[in-house]
């Protein structure tokens, strides 16, 4: 699902080079940032020129494998939390009930104190950290046709597909995970952490590189 839009929208980008130039000036504004020819510079610095990321924009084949590695890491890391919090009787998971029901009486208790302002700092967290690698992503996969049929083309399309999936998987597993097991303003922030963590392994990899 999520490929399939990525590669809607370069679609939709390629379609939209081939028709008039709009003539509303709000319009143009908008898609601004999109439709500006980019150097190799914005570039690197949409995909994060501090993140092993950029080796995808490499002819450097251990440098592929470097950037392939880490994005496998971060998946299977996002997997691993999404099974976790998965409701499955029959084997053992990291759900967390939410309401206790005794056998004596036929009212149940909540006992969640996760409250608004928990899920508030939830939001604030996500939309602070995973915002703009997903717009980025967004804006590579946008930006890629104008290369034409390159490897130029292929390297960033593939770049911008690799960041918004990724990213994406993060927003994903961070809600899902949070749903079944945080029962606490404290659990719901330090599991949203340890997620959002995960999504840095990219950069700390490339720090580590460079030591």
């Amino acid at each position: 699902g999520v490929l399939g839009f990525l590669i809607l929208v370069a679609m939709t980008s390629l379609l939209r080079k081939r028709e008039m130039a709009l003539d509303s000036s709000s319009f143009h504004f908008i898609f601004g940032l999109c439709t500006r020819k980019e150097s190799p510079c914005d570039v690197y610095d949409a995909i994060g020129k501090d993140s092993v990321y950029c080796f995808f924009l490499s002819s450097n084949f251990t440098a592929w494998v470097l950037a392939i590695a880490v994005l496998v890491a971060q998946a299977l890391c996002f997997v691993f939390f999404i099974q976790a919090a998965s409701l499955d009787f029959g084997a053992e998971k990291d759900w967390v009930y939410k309401f206790m029901c005794p056998r004596d009486n036929d009212n149940c208790t909540d006992t969640s104190d996760v409250n608004e302002r928990g899920w508030i700092y939830f939001v604030i967290l996500l939309v602070v950290h995973l915002t703009r690698d997903m717009v980025n992503g967004l804006k590579l996969v946008w930006g890629a046709p104008r290369y034409g049929l390159s490897r130029k083309s292929f390297q960033v399309l593939f770049g911008g597909i690799f960041l918004f999936s990724t990213t994406a998987l993060a927003l994903y597993s961070s809600v899902v995970y949070n749903v079944a097991v945080s029962r606490s303003n404290i659990e719901l922030i330090f599991n949203t952490v340890i997620l959002l963590f995960v999504t840095d392994l990219d950069e700390k990899l490339y720090e580590t590189l460079h030591v």
